[in-house]
């Protein structure tokens, strides 16, 4: 079978840029896997969820989570990654990683919520703003507030705070936030040209 020209250049361009070659995963040797390959370090949802708590609790991490909150990154964002670096470590398998999503999104919101911080749950929450008449928007707002009414009582019987052990608790209560955050997060007036008052 003939390779075609395409292919050949797909193949150097891939070579160029750094990238693997389609297929290329299934050639490397048996005895030095990927970590996400090898069997996970964390089997146990309790215990996976102690130890990322512990990981979000970090004073480093934590500054940094809050700062990234403040900015507008949501909390669904911030939990994936942090769930998704854990899974490339190998500490924790695809199932498992899902499972650990709600109790990692609540442990950041508890956590920029001590720290006086809002929050959006999804970073797209205000990209799409469309104009509309007044009388279209009060009627809007009816209905988003009917609807939002029925979302909070569903909400309230199915979320469980329960489902975060006491341990975990205890470790949002006794974090410590930095005060230099808070000063961090507070926006400095700018003196460009373009900000100065006549």
């Amino acid at each position: 079978m003939a390779i075609s020209e395409k292919a050949t250049k797909f193949i150097s361009d891939s070579f160029e840029r750094g990238r693997a070659i389609p297929g290329q995963s299934l050639t490397n040797a048996p005895d030095q896997p990927y970590n996400w390959e090898k069997p996970a370090e964390y089997t146990n949802p309790r215990e996976t969820m102690m130890y990322i708590f512990e990981q979000l609790t970090v004073p480093e991490t934590v500054t940094n989570m809050l700062l990234s909150l403040s900015n507008g990154v949501g909390v669904i964002d911030v939990a994936s990654s942090a769930l998704y670096s854990g899974f490339l470590e190998g500490k924790w398998n695809p199932d498992l990683m899902t499972l650990m999503m709600e109790p990692t999104m609540f442990m950041i919101m508890a956590l920029a919520e001590k720290a006086d911080i809002p929050y959006k749950l999804d970073s797209a929450d205000d990209d799409d703003v469309k104009e509309m008449s007044p009388d279209k928007q009060v009627q809007t707002l009816k209905q988003g507030v009917s609807e939002l009414d029925k979302i909070k009582k569903q909400t309230v019987s199915r979320v469980n705070p329960q489902s975060v052990p006491a341990e975990v608790r205890q470790v949002i209560e006794q974090t410590q936030i930095p005060q230099s955050l808070l000063d961090k997060v507070k926006k400095e007036k700018s003196n460009s040209l373009l900000a100065k008052e006549e």
